[in-house]
Order: C-alpha cells, then sequence, then structure tokens
C-alpha cells in the first residue's frame, strides 16, 4: 500500500492548489474528493497578485492569466447616485507582476488545477470518495476513504491529512474544532450572467450603497457580468429562487433582454474564523477554517495563502527534515492575516448593506468628506496586512513583506519572471555580489534547507552564468533596486513563499538573522501541538 507525504480532502481550487505545489517540491500526495465532475458555474470571481503568485508555481498561472481581466477598480455609489468612496486598479509596474486584482471565471482555474494534476506522476486522485474517518497516530496519519457510488471502503496513510473540504468540513467535524463568528450574518442572491449585446451598465465594479436595495456589480472576464444584491429582512430568502421574483429584482441593475443568466444562487453571508487550524498531524484550509462576506474579493485568495503557506513548510519537514514544530506558525501567521481581512470585509459589507436611509446619509458624508481631505484608502491592497508574527525576524525592516518579483534577464539571455526563474525555496538575495559574502560560515546550513544565493543587478551581471553557487541576474525594469534603494536594503532573506524573513544592510546583522533562521528550522526542541490528538470516528 502506498504511504503519502499528503492526504488531502477537498480538490476545490484551495485543495488543488495546494496538491500542486506539494507535488511540485517532489512530495507523494493524494487527493480525496467526492465529486468526479468539476461545478461548471461561476463562484468566486476575483484573484489578487499573490493568489497568481501561487498559481505561478504551481504551474497555471501563466495559462490562467489569458482568461482573466485586470480589475477596472470600485465605485461606491451613496443614497442620492453620487459617488462616496473609490478603488483604483493598482497601476504598473506591478510589485509582484501580476495586475494586484484580476476577474477570472472558476471553472476555467479548477479545470487547469486538475489538468495538472493528471499529469503529475507523484499524484494520486480519488474522485467520487470521501474521507469518512481518521486518525492520529502519532507519526502518520490513518484515513478511511469511501466509494459514494459503491459503497466499498479504503483505509491510506499519510503523514499529513489537510482538510480542503469546504464550510461544511468532514475533517474540521471530526476533529471538533470550533469557529468563531464574526458577527456577519446576510441573506443575499449572487446572480451570474453572460451580456449578449452592449447595454448601459457602469464600466467599473459597482457598489450600490443604497438602503432601497444595496448590490453589487462585477465586471467579470470576457462578458461575464455578476450581480450580488441584498435580501431585505422583509423577503423570503427562499422565494428568490422564482425567477420571477428574481427578475423582479434584477431588472432594476440591467435589460434582461440583454443578458443570458447562467446561474443564480441564494446565499447566506458569514464572518467565520477558525478558533484552532491545526491538531498534531491534521490542518485545515480555506473555506473549512474561515468563511468571509465578499466584499474584499478575498475569499478564495484568502485560502490560497493557506496552501502557499502550508505548501512549502510540509515540503521542508518531509523534504529538509525540519522540525514538525514549523508547522506551529501556520496558524500564528495566517490566523491574524485572515482575522483582519475579514474584519476588513465585514466592514465593506455594513458600509454597503446600511439599510437606515439617515445613516446611510451620514454614512455618505462621512465618506465623501475623507475622500475630499485624501486620507481615503483607494487601493484594494491597502486593506491587506503584512505577517506580524510567526517565522519572520519581527525586528528587521521589511519582515513579512512580499518581496517583489521583477522581470530578469537569466545567463541564457531571456526575460522571465523572477519566480520562473527560482524555485518555491529560501533565497538570499543581494544588490551585489559583495554582499553575499555575509553568508559566510552559513553555507552548509543554507544548502541543507535548499537556498539559493542570487544577485539582481540593474545592469550586466559581473559573471555571465551562475558561478560559486551564485545566480546572477539583471533586472530589466528596474523594480528590484528601487524598492531596495527605498527600504536601505542589500541583502534579503526570503521564504519559499516569498515573504521577507527580514533586510539587511549590513554582515552582522545578516548573519545574525541566518543563525536565528537556522535554529527556528532545526531546534531539537519540539513545541507542543496546537490542539490534542484526534480520536477516531466515523464522520
Amino acid at each position: 500500500m502506498t504511504h503519502y507525504d499528503a492526504i488531502i480532502s477537498g480538490c476545490g481550487p484551495v485543495g488543488a492548489t495546494l496538491a500542486n505545489l506539494l507535488s511540485s517540491r517532489n512530495l507523494r500526495v493524494r487527493v480525496v474528493e467526492k465529486d468526479h465532475a468539476i461545478y461548471d458555474k461561476p463562484r468566486a470571481i476575483v484573484l489578487d497578485w499573490e493568489a497568481m503568485r501561487a498559481l505561478q508555481f504551481a504551474g497555471i498561472a501563466h495559462d490562467l492569466s489569458r482568461e482573466t481581466k485586470p480589475h477596472p477598480g470600485t465605485d461606491f455609489i451613496g443614497v442620492d447616485g453620487q459617488l462616496i468612496k473609490l478603488f483604483d486598479p493598482a497601476p504598473p509596474p506591478y510589485a509582484l507582476a501580476w495586475p494586484a486584482t484580476l476577474t477570472f471565471v472558476q471553472p476555467r482555474l479548477e479545470e487547469l488545477l486538475r489538468t495538472s494534476l493528471q499529469s503529475r506522476d507523484n499524484v494520486d486522485l480519488s474522485f467520487g470518495h470521501l474521507v469518512t474517518g481518521f486518525k492520529d497516530e502519532g507519526e502518520i496519519v490513518r484515513v478511511d476513504i469511501k466509494n459514494v457510488e459503491t459503497g466499498e471502503e479504503t483505509s491510506i496513510t499519510g503523514d499529513f491529512l489537510i482538510g480542503c473540504d469546504g464550510s461544511w468540513s468532514p475533517v474540521r467535524t471530526q476533529l471538533d474544532l470550533q469557529l468563531e463568528d464574526k458577527q456577519f450574518d446576510e441573506w443575499w442572491v449572487v446572480v451570474d450572467a453572460l451580456k449578449l449585446r452592449d447595454t448601459p451598465l457602469p464600466r467599473k465594479t459597482t457598489q450600490f450603497c443604497q438602503p432601497k436595495r444595496p448590490a453589487t456589480y462585477v465586471v467579470g472576464p470576457g462578458d461575464l457580468r455578476r450581480w450580488e444584491i441584498k435580501i431585505l429582512p422583509n423577503e423570503d430568502p427562499a422565494s428568490f429562487n422564482d425567477p420571477l421574483v428574481l427578475n423582479q429584482v434584477l431588472e432594476g441593475f440591467v435589460d434582461l433582454d440583454a443578458i443570458s443568466l447562467w446561474r443564480s444562487a441564494v446565499y447566506r453571508f458569514h464572518a467565520l474564523v477558525g478558533e484552532s487550524w491545526r491538531s498534531g498531524r491534521v490542518l485545515l484550509a480555506g473555506d473549512a477554517v474561515h468563511q468571509m462576506p465578499p466584499f474584499l474579493g478575498q475569499g478564495l485568495c484568502a485560502g490560497i495563502r493557506d496552501a502557499f503557506n502550508l505548501a512549502w513548510k510540509i515540503a521542508a519537514i518531509q523534504r529538509d527534515r525540519m522540525q514538525i514544530s514549523l508547522l506551529d506558525t501556520y496558524e500564528q501567521e495566517r490566523k491574524p492575516h485572515v482575522s483582519t481581512v475579514i474584519d476588513h470585509a465585514k466592514q465593506f459589507g455594513l458600509i454597503i448593506g446600511e439599510l437606515d436611509e439617515a445613516k446611510a446619509r451620514e454614512r455618505d458624508r462621512a465618506l465623501q468628506a475623507e475622500m475630499a481631505a485624501g486620507t481615503m484608502v483607494t487601493t484594494r491592497q491597502g486593506f491587506i496586512p503584512n505577517l506580524t508574527g510567526g517565522l519572520i525576524d519581527s525586528q528587521a525592516p521589511l519582515a513579512g513583506h512580499l518581496f517583489v518579483q521583477p522581470t530578469v534577464i537569466d545567463h541564457s539571455g531571456e526575460a522571465r519572471l523572477l519566480d520562473d526563474v527560482l524555485p518555491m525555496e529560501f533565497l538570499f538575495v543581494t544588490v551585489g555580489t559583495a554582499q553575499q559574502s555575509w553568508l559566510t560560515g552559513h553555507e552548509e546550513f543554507w544548502s541543507s534547507i535548499g537556498g539559493c544565493r542570487v544577485v539582481i543587478t540593474p545592469s550586466e551581471p559581473e559573471l555571465a552564468s551562475d558561478a560559486h553557487g551564485l545566480i546572477f541576474l539583471r533586472e530589466a525594469d528596474g523594480l528590484f533596486a528601487g524598492w531596495a534603494a527605498q527600504h536601505g536594503g542589500q541583502a534579503f532573506i526570503v521564504r519559499p513563499d516569498r515573504y521577507v524573513f527580514g533586510a539587511y544592510a549590513d554582515a552582522v546583522s545578516a548573519a545574525s538573522a541566518i543563525a536565528t533562521l537556522d535554529n527556528s528550522l532545526f531546534a531539537t526542541t519540539r513545541s507542543p501541538q496546537i490542539a490534542g490528538e484526534a480520536g477516531y470516528a466515523s464522520l
């Protein structure tokens, strides 16, 4: 019987991204998914540049990007039809190479992810199967799966089990891990349609912050358009499954003859975050451990961040024999990050969905004053935090920030994005060759974790090709040079998920940071598990 490095429950976008990332690090992966076919209608519709960076390492970002649309920005419209708030799209050059926010079609994303998985020899896919029970045995996890058609049950083993199995997560249910309710609970109907002909519609995504009928309009790729419409307190959510009721509301936003309905669904928007994210060798990711209202377009982005964070850490434990307590940093990093994003999404939901006209007019005045004063945060990324704890050098500049992704010229003369040149490993990046000497005395450690030593220069590299274990790259756009100069950094320790461990301007601070990182990754003391071992039970 095959033993797996990781067993993943769920092959939605989060589970499939995680499986691709783990597979790319040469780990053996089993994916268990109850459905054979991809759900063929849109659900998530927004990705950001950090999610695209993860999908780049998963091997599908370039293909997906051909079918996305850079987000055109968002206008918030007040009670009387006036502009009260806006999000401008971040202008190029893009710090992470991809547009800051994009719209996409989820079935196409899932198709690309599954096609990639099917091409990988180290991934076994069990479609039409459910995880029915598991037991953490200390060194391995024993997982029972059932064929949903035949009822046949099988037991498999892996070093880790990750529940990427959605808001009703069976894995979370067995662990009996609770979700903290952040007090947002509203009914909305979501409508996706294809535009058949030109018709008057906003050019930008629009938040209709109007008490008579709060709604969101999203400009998707191609002819895809979305409306998210608040169901009022005196209305029965179930009634919106009736096309007549739905059309009566939708015709207030668009000429119904100009669109073809793709799907409509009634949702109860929540704001929830898991109290615990891990129990021993069993972990949760995506909707299984957090759910948020859609008003920042960050639900799937947050799940992909989970996958990226977990992938490199599990690979480091399995491949590089780092201590298992490295996984303690998963919750330490991701929980406060996603909690902040949920709080912002909830706040935008309250702004958009205000039903009291007097309060809405007061809101309009306050937001317009903020715009006039120039104090308004006008980019969506302004509401996405950096890492504030976990595996970072919290005293160092840029700790917890995302490392930039310039276009670079490799030694063959080809222009490529940085992450297409460098693997998903630790990086020691410097502005010149001299600063690479700051790693002296720690070369064995750096090699043991698969770390790369990289010199990025704005001009021709000092050597035409890799030499002395160094990778020389010339950047084509000046993005890295400008960013490094702005923050006074000459050397940067960068994690595999491209978060900055720290930036350094001298040899002493850099050497101290490397020693700290060594101790963090390979300390002999194993930290306590976040929660107790899961008992064996049927789900």
